[in-house]
This record gives C-alpha cells, structure tokens and sequence, in this order.
C-alpha cells in the first residue's frame, strides 16, 4: 500500500510505533550510542508530558486543569523515559515540542576546528 493513500494520522502512528521499538533496541543494544547522545544533549526536562504521549498516553503521567503535567514516578522512572530524547530523530516524535535540543551547531565547530588543526 503506498503511503499516499494512507491517512495522515495513520502514517503518525506507524512513526511513533517505530520510533518506540528504535529507542527500546538503542537502549538495549547499542549503549555506548545513547550514552554519547545523552551527553551531547542539552536542556533540561520541564515535564511537559509529551514524550508520554507518543502513541498512548503514560499511566504515570498526570495532567491537571490548568494544562500542567506531572509525572508520578518522575524521580524513578524507567530508563527508556530517562533517555529521551536519545537523538533529534525523537524530537521528531514529538513534533520537536520539546525543552531538550542537541548542539549540532557547536558539533559543526568543533569539527572545522581539529579540521584546522589537522
């Protein structure tokens, strides 16, 4: 089936299914990766929930009236809730809404410069 016939909101899912099953095998499989996107991450999380909403909603994700998400297990939360995001791949996930970014700017620079001192 071409993707062209397939409703909009389907293609979302089939994304966010696979981006699930992607950040599970990262997690597993390839460590060192997630440990250096990790550390190339920047920002902070400020619990805005949607990461916890990427193909269903979290049962430890609460969210008030006013708008304002608290996760319930925030402080032990599993370690695939932790990683995110691993890559700018899962900011796509959600819609780049997110408080974290990752500097591939400053990457950029820090390749010319041992390019420079080459």
């Amino acid at each position: 089936m071409s993707t062209l016939f397939m409703p909009k909101i389907f293609r979302k899912l089939c994304k966010q299914a696979a981006g699930k099953v992607r950040r599970f095998l990262l997690l597993r499989f390839r460590k060192s990766y997630v440990t250096e996107q990790i550390e190339q991450r920047q920002g902070e999380c400020n619990q805005c929930g949607n990461c916890c909403e990427i193909l269903f909603q979290c049962p430890f994700l609460i969210k008030y009236d006013t708008g304002d998400t608290l996760c319930s297990i925030y402080e032990d939360r599993p370690n695939q809730c932790d990683a995110f995001p691993i890559n700018e791949k899962c900011l796509s996930d959600v819609d780049f809404d997110c408080s974290y970014s990752f500097g591939t700017q400053i990457l950029q620079i820090e390749t010319e410069l041992q390019l420079t001192n080459d």
